[in-house]
């Protein structure tokens, strides 16, 4: 379990965010951490060839073995890798060739890029990147992160702060429901009573942590929804950990034990009062939200348009029923600054310092200026649901 938190909402946040940071509470609860009982289908990159050796939770990369090498390395933050993937895979739609292939005819480069949390500053201190038997070794020539991250990374020397420049921005957050609780679920203010909010980790994720929270508490505070900000935020993240009995944990193969702990309903349970309000990402909140919903360990999430528009469409393909709340506007046209207190988060690129090869440099060049400048990017930001760098 986490260690008791004394945090402010957004005192470490590292997203360029909208809101008065000043009034939000601090977090004095813990949140129980999403436990991974069954699969999450998600789409590939490429079409499967043989021998494929995936399968779902139980052979996921465990199989492969080794150090991998790529000529150029980007790190980036995996909350907008549906449209990085457009643009690194090609959309022929649009006339787009894969920036993968295009640096790899060109310049003879191979290219390789994260969709992680934004680990920038530590994946270019170590040079590697470990994903269970996989390291992907090497400096990263091409950085993203928010504003705060590349703030860092330019005081750190790490990167060329000169060569920063806004990739993309949000269309602020939404609330992602299970569509059994959508009808119940109106405002940020129908988070509070019953209903179990997922949050990314506030350790490990504190920007992204910083940014949603804040945000139920900015929306309620500043708009007239009928709730107490203060109670609403404290009813969610001051969480007792102690009202409950986490031993089902320690057997996972005993999931029916451990889905009562979600639900309130096991043997050891004591009514409401053992009823959860708070679940944390175990890591990458952008795959463990969805997986809460989908796995009913919760039933909300503030979370950013973008990525709720993808999980719905995503993951509604396999079964997961997901509705999505706007907060200013609508579904289909979002409008964050209807809404006082919500937030728009953006993502900047920068060039990593250090000694690469004349051919890497030109191939960094290239997708550094579609990142930067190309309409075609701002196109694919838009039908997945951001905003790009062009008009």
């Amino acid at each position: 379990m986490l260690k008791k938190l004394l945090i402010a909402a957004v005192g470490a946040s590292t997203l360029s965010i909208t809101f008065t940071v000043a009034a939000v509470p601090a977090v004095t609860g813990e949140p129980i951490i999403v436990q991974h009982l069954g699969k999450l289908s998600w789409p590939q990159d490429d079409e499967i060839t043989t021998p494929y050796l995936t399968q779902l939770v139980s052979n996921d990369v465990n199989d492969l073995h080794g150090d991998v090498s790529c000529d150029l390395i980007i790190t980036t933050p995996g909350n907008y890798h549906m449209a990085l993937r457009d643009a690194m895979k090609g959309r022929s739609d649009l006339g787009l060739t894969g920036l993968q292939n295009q640096v790899k005819s060109q310049y003879d480069v191979s290219v390789c890029w994260t969709t992680s949390p934004p680990i920038g500053p530590d994946h270019i201190s170590a040079e590697d990147v470990q994903i269970k038997n996989i390291h992907l070794k090497g400096l990263p020539a091409l950085a993203v992160g928010p504003g705060n991250v590349m703030d860092a990374m330019a005081a750190n020397n790490q990167v060329d702060g000169s060569s920063r420049k806004l990739i993309l921005a949000n269309r602020g957050n939404v609330i992602l429901v299970r569509a059994d609780k959508a009808r119940k679920i109106h405002n940020v203010c129908d988070l509070g009573g019953k209903t179990r909010v997922a949050t990314p980790n506030p350790i490990l994720e504190p920007g992204t942590f910083g940014n949603y929270s804040a945000t139920i508490f900015n929306v309620a505070d500043q708009n007239n929804y009928g709730c107490d900000a203060t109670k609403l935020f404290n009813s969610i993240f001051s969480q007792d950990l102690s009202r409950f009995d986490f031993s089902a944990f320690a057997n996972p193969y005993d999931i029916a034990a451990i889905q009562a702990v979600f639900t309130g309903k096991g043997e050891n349970a004591r009514g409401d009062q053992n009823s959860p309000k708070w679940v944390a990402s175990s890591r990458i909140m952008h795959r463990d939200i969805p997986y809460a919903l989908c796995h009913n360990e919760a039933d909300a999430a503030v979370i950013f348009y973008h990525l709720a528009k993808y999980m719905k469409e995503t993951l509604g393909a396999t079964g997961c029923a997901l509705e999505i709340v706007p907060m200013g506007g609508t579904v289909e046209d979002p409008q964050p600054t209807a809404v006082k207190g919500n937030s728009v988060g953006k993502q900047f690129i920068a060039k990593v310092n250090g000694g690469f090869p004349p051919k890497v440099l030109d191939a960094r060049d290239l997708i550094y200026n579609f990142l930067t400048s190309s309409p075609v990017w701002t196109q694919i930001l838009k039908e997945h649901g951001m905003t790009g760098p062009t008009p």
